[in-house]
Formats: C-alpha cells, structure tokens, sequence
C-alpha cells in the first residue's frame, strides 16, 4: 500500500489520522522515530505533528530532513503532557495517534492502531513496546521495569486500563474536554485510568509495536526511575487513593514495593515469553537496585516533593 503522509501545506485533504510527537532535546534519536513514520504501509492519510521544545537541534533536523512534517518549536521547555495537549489542538485528524521520538514504530503501526477504533469499537487503543536495545544490561533493566505491562506478544486484543501515551491513540472526540497534565511521566496513566473510570472502551494491542530506545548507563537509568516513581505517585493517587493514603501513613512500606514488584514482573513475563523471562532472570539483582530508585522517587513525592505536592487529583476520586 502506498505512503500517504500530508505535507503541511495540503490544506484540502483532510487527514484520517494525526500522529502526534512531544520532543525534547531528540536530537539523537528523531530520525529514527520519524523515518519509522514516514515508512508507514498503509492506505491512509495521516499527518506528523512534532511539538519541539528542544534546544539540542532537533527542531533544525525535522526543519531540514523531514520537510512534510509539521514543526511546532517553542522556545521554554514543554512537558510532555503539555506538548501532546498543544499537539491535539493543531492536529486534523478523526484519529490522534501519540508517538514518542525515542521510538520506532512497526511498517503497520498506523493501521493497526486505526483499526482498533475504527472497526473494534475502541475509544482509545494502547501498543506494545519491543526492547530496541537488548545488547544493554542497564538498558534491558529499565525496560522491564517500565513497560513490562506493554510487552509485545502474539495474542488478541484485550481491555485495557493503562495507555503508555508513547504508542497510543484516541478516536478525536474522547480528548475534547480532555487534557493531558502538565508532567512528563505519569500523565499518561493518570488520562487512560480516568477514561476507563469514565465507561470508555479501551484496548490493548499486543501486535501494535514500537521499538524503545531505551536509556544505557546505570546511572541514568536509576536517576530516571527515581523520575518514574514520581509519576507512579501521581497516577496512583488519581486510580489507587487508598493504597497512596496506607502508604502515607506508613512511608518506609514504599521501599518494600520492589520485593513485590519484581515477582509479578516476572510472572508477566513468563506467561508471554520465556526468552524475556529468562533474561529478567538473569537481570534481577540490577533490576532490584534501579527499583529501589523508583522506590526513593514514590518516597519523596509521597513526603511531599516540591516535584508533586501541588499535583491535582481527578475530581471524580474527591470522594474516596
């Protein structure tokens, strides 16, 4: 089937699909993200709508390399939740597709994702995550750690409560009135948690991938789950306000979630792939020690961070 990605400037064909990508200093990985979109197999219309707030170039790359794409670059930093919510304004589409620029999506990705709500029903549509760098220990560690719910596996799709916003889309009129929080982790889950709440139809597409390209380094993939388990406060307060109210009252009890954690991770595993699960096996101890970062990230937000002590909660969960 043909590429049919709009340029800016086809005013008068309306696109099916906007796909939507927050950027933040990219520079080293947005062609890869975009070439991936722009390899798209499929029948379809669809715009690229990048919300750049970089100051590493990135915003020069999409300028010059990727000209049928739409630039937005702001000079201030834009969180990523801000970023896709500036995005939806722009964008055209009957379909809204998030994408991350760490990511590369399959030949089929656009499609698949469009199905599942033009022909399943579906409000809002999750894809799986594959390792994009298997060859790193520090890398492999965070991935599991961070998408082991959206691994990808031969299966049907299935009823979903949590939407990675890196590989998700939404049928256009669910987001109006809808907004994305003002953070960079845990927006995504506090969206999806709330529409699921709300009776919409969510699902997650097991063969829907995209390739992570993860973080290397131990040191910057324990500093960014510390990053993460600030964004679990903020999702978990909004979908699990009793679990956040014991663990306010007993705070030390955050440092013994990864003693629970890791187990059900791999027990996730197991059920979908041996080889994955044989290679967390052999990760768990570094697993654990960059848990205990996540861990140290729930505490401190938990204790009231500057980072998250005016977080607002969903209204719908006052009551609870």
């Amino acid at each position: 089937m043909p590429v049919v990605c709009l340029a800016d400037n086809d005013a008068l064909q309306v696109p099916a699909a906007s796909v939507i990508m927050p950027s933040y200093q990219s520079a080293g990985h947005i062609r890869l993200a975009l070439a991936g979109l722009m390899a798209q197999e499929t029948g379809l219309a669809y715009e690229v709508i990048v919300v750049d707030s970089s100051s590493d170039g990135a915003d020069a790359i999409v300028r010059n390399e990727f000209p049928q794409v739409r630039l937005l670059h702001f000079a201030e930093r834009r969180q990523v939740g801000s970023a896709r919510n500036i995005g939806v304004q722009s964008a055209r589409g009957e379909i809204i597709l998030f994408l991350d620029t760490d990511t590369v999506p399959a030949p089929a990705w656009i499609d698949q994702m469009c199905r599942a709500i033009r022909e399943r029903g579906a409000d809002a549509a999750g894809g799986s995550i594959s390792n994009g760098t298997p060859w790193s220990i520090s890398g492999s560690a965070g991935f599991y750690l961070e998408f082991f719910r959206f691994l990808a596996y031969d299966g049907d799709p299935r009823p979903a409560r949590f939407l990675m916003g890196g590989n998700s889309a939404f049928r256009r009129e669910v987001l109006s009135g809808v907004e994305y929080m003002d953070h960079s982790t845990g927006e995504d889950m506090v969206l999806s948690s709330r529409l699921a709440r709300e009776g919409r139809k969510l699902l997650f597409l097991p063969r829907a991938a995209v390739k992570h390209l993860n973080r290397t380094g131990f040191r910057r993939v324990v500093g960014y789950q510390v990053k993460l388990g600030r964004g679990a406060f903020l999702y978990r307060s909004a979908d699990s306000p009793d679990q956040v109210r014991l663990l306010r009252s007993l705070p030390l009890l955050t440092f013994l979630m990864p003693l629970g954690l890791l187990p059900w991770i791999g027990y996730s595993l197991l059920r979908r792939r041996l080889a994955d699960f044989l290679r967390f096996l052999v990760l768990a101890p570094v697993c654990l020690v960059a848990n205990t970062g996540w861990a140290l990230g729930f505490f401190q937000a938990l204790r009231g961070s500057p980072v998250t002590k005016d977080l607002p909660v969903p209204a719908d969960d006052s009551a609870q």
